[in-house]
This record gives C-alpha cells, structure tokens and sequence, in this order.
C-alpha cells in the first residue's frame, strides 16, 4: 500500500513539474483573475478599447496618438499632445486601495526638454488629480527628467504623498517594464523583473510631502484610519483629464489589476519581454 501511494505521488510529482503540463495550465498566460484593465493597442480605429471587458471602449481620445509595431506586438505613440482618458469612478472594480499596474515604457529624447509648467515630469499612466477639492490622486507612474522612475500615491485629505522611486537613472530610447504594487499599508515598485524600492505607508512621518496641511483634523494616533485616495479618470498618456505632465514616447501592454501580480509572474514577463497573454510560465518556473 505504501509502495503504491509512494509511486502514486512520484507520478503526479512529474506530471506538476512537467514543463509542457505547467505551460499548457497557464494557457492564455498571467490568470485574469482580477484583471481589471488591459491595453493592447492592436486596432487604430479602437485605439483606447480595454480588453478586460470592465471599460470595452468607453474612453475618450485627444489629439492623435498613434500605433506603430514593437517586440510586444503593437504598442501606442504618444507626442506630448495626445492622451487617452478613462472614466473609471462609477466603475466598483477600480475603487480599491489594493492594485497592481503592469506597463511597458519608451520615452523619447525629447521628454527630457524640461517643461516649466510641468516641473520635469513625465507621466505614462495616471489618476492625479491633486486639486482642491478632490481626493483622487491614486496612480502617478512614470519618471522625472533629473529623477528616476517613479509612483506617487495619496493618503488622506490632507494629502500625505508616498513616492517609491527607483535609485537608477533611466535613459531614453530604451524599453523599462514597469510594475506597481499598491495597497494602504505599502507601494512597491520592480523595474525590469527585479523589486527596486518599497516604501511603508503605516506610518504618517514616512511621507514624500504633505500638500494640504490645513485640512488636517486628525492626531498621528488616528493615521491608520485615513483612506487612500480612489480614482476619478484613468489617463493614458498624462497624469490626469488637465493633460499635465504629457508622456512623450511610447507604452505598450498596460494591465491593472485588483490584486498583486506575484513576483513569478513579474519576473516572467520581463524574462520573456512579452505581454501577459503570452508569458510560459511553466516554463519560466523550471528556469528555461
């Protein structure tokens, strides 16, 4: 009886770790569970059509970003002038304090021509909107022209902002895959398959800045109490529906997701330099 059982497991053991059956598991890629966006810029004509099947194609396009072919497939151009905003705040799935954001980046040299009312920044993905009244700075990923890659995410109505900044500089003409993973508590951020800074969010004094102080009617001891900021409009291209800070460059498979991607399949993707369809990652589990 043993014998038979202990056989019995060796064989489901090969079987699991058999790089065919893993990849054949994996079909379709990263699961979509809890995918709540995804861009893959494969129709001009539809150029802002959410494959997720949360937002299809309810979007609205200005100026005139274009497609062109790259490693992924397609991927979306953008000239400074153009941008792609989303209404998301009747959208439940995108109120959530917990997300992951997937991208794939290209700036051009050109992004580094600092822009005075801009401040330097270039956004690739956002929902700031920071202006008084509102409460919903939720995403703001891109670079700064004399920074690093970078996501801010706002805390209270005071507006305690968290920035997760990467140490190395980043270059132009040259592709980053990019991943946030947000909730209340923490901000991570991997560039190129790797976790390069992380930042603690539980306690009040660990924030980049505080941008409304006078509405501030809370004591540190009730910080944990204090919401992070949800999202109104998701735009591509900028960091919000005013267009500030415009991405001058390209973006290419963008994903959201109402959970964290784990670390495999992070690593998976810019392993393999594919979309999230197309990652093996059985094959990627076993090291091939």
């Amino acid at each position: 009886m043993l014998l038979t059982a202990s056989y019995t497991c060796q064989l489901w053991r090969k079987i699991i770790y058999n790089e065919w059956f893993l990849n054949k598991y994996s079909t379709g890629g990263i699961s979509k569970h809890q995918l709540i966006g995804w861009w893959k810029f494969d129709d001009i004509n539809n150029i802002g059509f959410d494959s997720s099947g949360v937002l299809g194609d309810r979007y609205h396009v200005f100026g005139q970003p274009t497609i062109e072919d790259c490693f992924l497939g397609k991927c979306a151009v953008f000239d400074g002038r153009s941008f792609i905003d989303l209404p998301v705040n009747d959208k439940f799935e995108y109120q959530t304090d917990v997300y992951s954001v997937s991208i794939w980046f290209w700036a051009d040299l050109s992004a580094w021509a600092r822009d005075q009312r801009e401040g330097g920044w270039r956004t690739a993905i956002g929902s700031w909107h920071d202006w008084y009244p509102t409460d919903h700075a939720w995403l703001h990923l891109g670079f700064h022209v004399d920074m690093n890659i970078s996501n801010q995410v706002m805390i209270s109505a005071a507006q305690y902002a968290f920035n997760c900044q990467d140490s190395q500089k980043i270059e132009p003409c040259r592709w980053y895959h990019v991943v946030v993973r947000v909730n209340r508590n923490r901000q991570e951020l991997w560039v190129n398959g790797e976790q390069v800074s992380n930042v603690d969010m539980t306690r009040a004094y660990l924030r980049h800045e505080v941008r409304e102080p006078y509405r501030q009617n809370w004591d540190d001891s009730q910080w944990h109490m204090q919401k992070m900021h949800l999202p109104n409009i998701l735009c591509l291209g900028s960091k919000s529906s005013q267009h500030h800070n415009p991405w001058i460059g390209k973006i290419a498979d963008v994903s959201i997701w109402r959970r964290w991607l784990k670390p495999f399949e992070i690593r998976a993707l810019h392993q393999q330099q594919v979309s999230i369809d197309k990652v093996k990652l059985g094959s990627f589990i076993l090291g091939k």
